[in-house]
């Protein structure tokens, strides 16, 4: 029932504001995980592109070293084998059908310190047959051990050659080597010799960073070689920004040095060679190995900023920032909104408790009165006292109505405009004390005097008079029966104190900012016996500031509270 009358006095617009609110919040909340969740699928797939670039150019790479190595095994060093045709056993050549100097394109050092010895090993009985020269121990260990493994390996099979790189004594080398097989694919020696090809010699990388594109024709600018096509050259008068994209320009095209890093590492993951040297890394790379080659794998990292010419539109930017402002700012306004409507139902609970207070503190002395002018009327008031009596009521209840409806009308009033004058406080006090002695007298209260005279302040006399009404008012209704109210007044210079102490339970230190606000009631309900629509002291904070004064509420050593005003003191006039 409770829940119902609250509901038609609110009406349904805090409903609709409320769950329109909250529903702005929970669609921009799933619009924002929407868009973030798009913007990171759209970024996965985009990176996911750059990579498989990246991953396309290592592999082009191993092609490309696949091809200068064979070109350097099969067609010079084992020109007279022909190792990929089928042989017998009764038909193989010596070791000496090697040439002395297999590859006169490596460059392993000055010959008298680097002796190329020459092999065959025979299989099954794994023997071996040097020619110019042994290998130190552990490396004719390896050949006797490993080679006729890695010799009879699939992809060896496939390309009839393959490389080695040892750790020697005098450092790192490579043994060379190529398998023959009869017409049935059996393994029936392995040649090599010694070398340094992929690790000391590695010309054969720098021509294949140097002359392989490895790019797709959408990077604009980059090129493999000098000739600049006119497609090339179309595409750089419409973005002339494409070779500025590193910060300079090239005249024949980017290089790759400007687009990606190259790094070759062994089967031990160490680095035998990258270019350009410290070149810049990123999470755009691609590896692919060339394992028969020294067990060699090609990485290709592709600079971050080359991704916005591989992908269209380049890799999307995270949305988060903007996504959390767009949620931030449906947050603030759905807590702005939710203030707005908070502040609308505290408005029609305080009209609410306004006229319930009001209605409530109308009635009493409205019955009060009917009741005793319906005595009056009908002359059953039996002695002169009892008539005198009944009168006395209906005067002190009219007051009583006048201080209401001043105060409703003090509360209704936007702005307080009142006139600065000196006058003297002393004889406002005296005045206001006479016209609420009777009031006093009825609760059975006594009001003493505590003044100086005389005390000028500047200031409206009917706003203090109306600033002590309310003090004293309340003072006696919250105050217990036979208490004794104070009135003082002080001269202190340039200020004027006026100060009512009472009796009463006080206020506790929590609500003594609260009481300054219109409607307020320290405990107070409707069914409380001290009535009041909560307005006196708002009306009294409102008048001090319209005079420029100060008004304070501290408690009492003794007990009660102390209610004090000060006013700017007249120096230079006198009151009227």
């Amino acid at each position: 029932m409770c829940i119902a009358s609250k509901m038609r006095a609110y009406g349904a617009r805090p409903l609709l504001l409320g769950g329109a609110l909250l529903g702005i919040v929970v669609v921009s909340a799933l619009a924002v995980r929407e868009s973030m969740h798009n913007a990171q699928r759209r970024k996965e797939a985009a990176e996911r592109t750059v990579r498989e670039y990246a991953r396309f150019a290592s592999y082009i790479y191993t092609t490309r070293a696949y091809l200068f190595a064979r070109d350097r095994t099969l067609f010079q060093a084992y020109v007279a084998l022909h190792p990929s045709e089928p042989w017998v056993r009764s038909a193989l050549p010596p070791p000496t059908a090697i040439p002395a100097i297999p590859d006169t394109t490596e460059r392993c050092g000055p010959a008298a310190n680097w002796p190329i010895y020459r092999f065959r090993l025979d299989m099954p009985s794994r023997s071996v047959t040097y020619v110019g020269g042994r290998p130190a121990p552990s490396i004719a260990a390896i050949i006797h051990d490993s080679i006729p493994q890695l010799a009879d390996a699939r992809w060896v099979r496939l390309a009839r050659f393959g490389y080695l790189f040892v750790d020697a004594p005098g450092g790192r080398e490579t043994v060379a080597y190529a398998p023959a097989y009869d017409s049935s694919s059996k393994l029936l020696a392995v040649y090599g010799y010694r070398s340094c090809y992929g690790v000391r010699d590695t010309m054969d990388y720098n021509a294949i960073y140097r002359v392989v594109k490895v790019m797709p024709p959408m990077a604009p600018g980059y090129t493999g070689d000098s000739v600049r096509s006119t497609q090339d050259t179309a595409h750089r008068a419409v973005d002339p920004t494409s070779e500025k994209m590193m910060g300079r320009k090239f005249p024949m095209g980017v290089p790759a040095e400007s687009l990606l890093t190259l790094t070759i590492s062994d089967a031990q993951h160490r680095t035998i060679y990258e270019a350009p040297k410290g070149g810049p890394k990123s999470n755009y790379y691609g590896e692919s190995p060339l394992g028969y080659i020294g067990g060699t794998a090609f990485w290709v990292a592709l600079r971050p900023d080359v991704a916005r010419l591989l992908v269209a539109g380049g890799i999307p930017e995270s949305h988060f920032p903007a996504s959390m402002v767009l949620l931030a700012g449906s947050i603030i306004l759905a807590i702005a909104g939710f203030a707005s409507l908070r502040s609308e139902i505290r408005l029609v609970n305080s009209r609410q408790r306004f006229l319930a207070n009001v209605s409530h503190e109308l009635r009493t002395p409205l019955q009060q009165i009917l009741m005793f002018v319906q005595l009056l009327r009908l002359g059953r008031t039996r002695t002169e006292s009892e008539r005198d009596r009944s009168l006395e009521i209906i005067e002190r209840e009219t007051h009583r109505l006048i201080a209401l409806s001043n105060s409703v009308m003090g509360a209704a009033t936007p702005e307080v405009q009142l006139r600065s004058a000196p006058v003297d406080v002393t004889t406002v006090a005296l005045t206001a004390a006479d016209f609420f002695t009777p009031l006093a007298e009825a609760r059975k209260m006594r009001i003493e005097l505590d003044v100086v005279s005389p005390a000028i302040a500047r200031g409206d006399p009917g706003a203090i008079r109306q600033i002590l009404i309310n003090v004293l008012d309340n003072a006696a209704k919250y105050g217990p029966i036979g208490q004794t109210i104070t009135i003082g007044v002080r001269n202190e210079g340039k200020v004027v104190r006026l100060w009512v102490d009472d009796c009463g339970p006080g206020i506790p230190a929590s609500e003594r900012d609260n009481v300054w606000k219109p409607f307020f009631r320290v405990g107070g309900t409707l069914d409380d016996s001290t009535g009041g629509a909560g307005l006196g002291l708002a009306i009294v904070r409102d008048l001090a500031t319209a005079m420029h004064g100060d008004v304070e509420l501290v408690e009492r050593p003794t007990g009660g509270m102390r209610f004090t005003l000060s006013l700017q003191g007249s120096q230079n006039g006198a009151a009227p």
